[in-house]
């Protein structure tokens, strides 16, 4: 996958998870969650374009088991990562109710697919 065509997706898909969290400002139950919506917001789509950068350097290595390597190191620490914000998130603004979950998940489901999406297209690359 080309570096052109990465940020042309990222950003649509970066313009629709926007407009999705902007819609949920607007939603009484998930209004009080909103800087978690645009924290992790921010770091998926930081992440999502060093894991890009990454995934370019590995994939081009003669020995295709490094891009296996990094694709699962890059999974535990978005992992990791996403459970430090969560729970960082939680001990710091104890939230009334649960819901605050439900945006930060709907970022990291998104991103997600987005990320396996195009580590598949860069493993493919010859």
């Amino acid at each position: 996958m080309s570096p052109k065509t990465f940020i042309f997706l990222l950003s649509g898909l970066s313009a629709l998870v926007s407009a999705v969290l902007v819609g949920f400002q607007y939603l009484e139950a998930l209004s009080d969650y909103t800087v978690l919506s645009w924290i992790s917001f921010s770091f998926f789509f930081v992440f999502s374009l060093l894991v890009y950068k990454g995934g370019q350097i590995s994939a081009g290595k003669q020995n295709k088991q490094i891009f296996g390597q990094f694709f699962l190191a890059a999974t535990a620490v978005k992992m990791l990562m996403s459970l430090t914000i969560i729970l960082l998130y939680f001990l710091l603004s104890k939230p009334a109710t649960q819901y605050f979950i439900i945006p930060f998940f709907f970022v990291y489901l998104c991103y997600t697919c987005f990320e396996v999406y195009f580590m598949t297209r860069l493993g493919n690359t010859k």
